[in-house]
């Protein structure tokens, strides 16, 4: 199988440069890597200049396209973004193409696969994107595209139940897969910290609207005890009150703005942490959650934004229903006995070995696609399903 996506952020990552990085650019790379160590092909789409940029030895092969830097606004789609995805993409052949992040990349990877006669599938990554508050932050042509893309996909890969719902009510007839998040743990990871050696509660993100960043400012304040290490940086985009409660958090002196974390640092972050508090009033399967848990970290975080309320049913933490819930919830696991905490530790990391590896998630990948492609190849014939792989 021959896969193909398209990502403009990939190249930084892979680089591990200072650059707001988003949960589908860290999701897709786990998945290309996995695709590829079970014997498929695969390759990522991206900006003119990412292959200089990042360097040799790379393991995800990347494909240059345009340059987002130049072009007229809107018209440069036509007669510059769009023919240069066609040529990339029918150069490579691929069987089935993936994008992740509603908007125009959205419309122009389904135009591309219908060009090429191929199915094209939409990863969505945040609940946003299920219901009316996808439109929040994208211009009217934007929206346009991504609502007339939604309706020529051939199948949706969801990250959460919620996502699923709300799909198959606008898009009945339609498959509809729910694929939970991959984190990678290594077979020697090592064992959880004890709660002696961890000394503050952890939050990791880009700033922006939706993590909420007054919340977790009105935290830190009602917990002057506490010790908070903020990871992260400004968003492009990044609104008034989000940036006031940054310079917030600044002045409090039980908060350390540690500014961005390497890739390569955060597990060492994360490991050191007494919990992980997640402050977002929405994501979708927040990869961040996953890599705390990884490494043993439990994560306090609000019930909307537990994703099929894994942290409530296998005990991960605290799923609280309420901001005054999630502020107890963080002083209950601060103040919580070693003993009790250091098991909840343990069965955090056990939680994800099991749970959510690379190779199980590639395989429910390959799964969800072999009967679309089949479908294409051989149309009007029956599509022989898959067999379900267990865990």
């Amino acid at each position: 199988m021959r896969i193909l996506s398209i990502d403009f952020s990939i190249p930084y990552l892979l680089k591990d440069d200072n650059y707001p990085i988003g949960g589908w650019a860290v999701q897709l790379s786990i998945w290309l890597r996995a695709l590829e160590n079970a014997g498929h092909e695969a390759a990522v789409l991206t900006w003119k200049g990412a292959l200089a940029h990042v360097g040799p030895g790379q393991q995800i092969k990347l494909i240059e396209t345009y340059d987002p830097a130049h072009g007229v606004r809107v018209a440069k789609y036509f007669y510059s973004y769009i023919p240069k995805i066609l040529a990339a993409a029918r150069s490579y052949r691929p069987d089935i193409m993936i994008q992740g992040v509603g908007g125009v990349h959205t419309a122009i990877m389904a135009f591309v696969a219908g060009q090429l006669g191929i199915p094209f599938v939409h990863r969505v990554v945040s609940d946003m994107n299920v219901d009316e508050r996808c439109k929040i932050g994208l211009r009217f042509y934007e929206w346009s595209a991504y609502s007339w893309a939604r309706h020529r996909t051939a199948a949706f890969l969801c990250q959460n139940e919620y996502q699923r719902e709300k799909l198959a009510a606008l898009f009945p007839g339609k498959p509809i897969h729910v694929i939970h998040n991959a984190v990678v743990v290594a077979e020697d990871a090592a064992t959880p910290l004890p709660r002696a050696e961890r000394r503050y509660v952890a939050w990791l993100g880009v700033f922006r609207h939706e993590k909420n960043l007054p919340l977790l400012f009105r935290i830190a304040q009602e917990l002057p005890a506490v010790k908070f290490r903020v990871a992260g940086m400004p968003a492009r985009d990044a609104n008034q009150s989000t940036l006031d409660a940054v310079n917030g958090l600044r002045r409090l002196p039980n908060v350390d703005l540690v500014g961005s974390v390497r890739r390569a640092d955060v597990q060492q972050f994360l490991s050191e942490a007494t919990m992980l508090l997640c402050t977002s009033d929405f994501e979708g399967f927040s990869n961040v959650l996953l890599e705390a848990l990884a490494t043993g970290t439990p994560v306090v975080t609000r019930r909307p934004v537990d994703p099929d309320l894994i942290v409530l049913r296998h005990a991960l933490g605290a799923s609280a229903e309420d901001e005054l819930a999630l502020s107890k919830s963080v002083s209950a696991i601060w103040d919580m006995d070693a003993n009790e905490y250091n098991a909840v530790a343990t069965r955090c990391q056990i939680y994800v070995k099991v749970n959510h590896s690379p190779t199980v998630k590639a395989r429910e990948l390959i799964a969800a696609l072999t009967p679309l492609i089949a479908k294409s190849k051989y149309p009007g014939q029956p599509v022989e399903q898959p067999i379900p792989i267990g865990r």
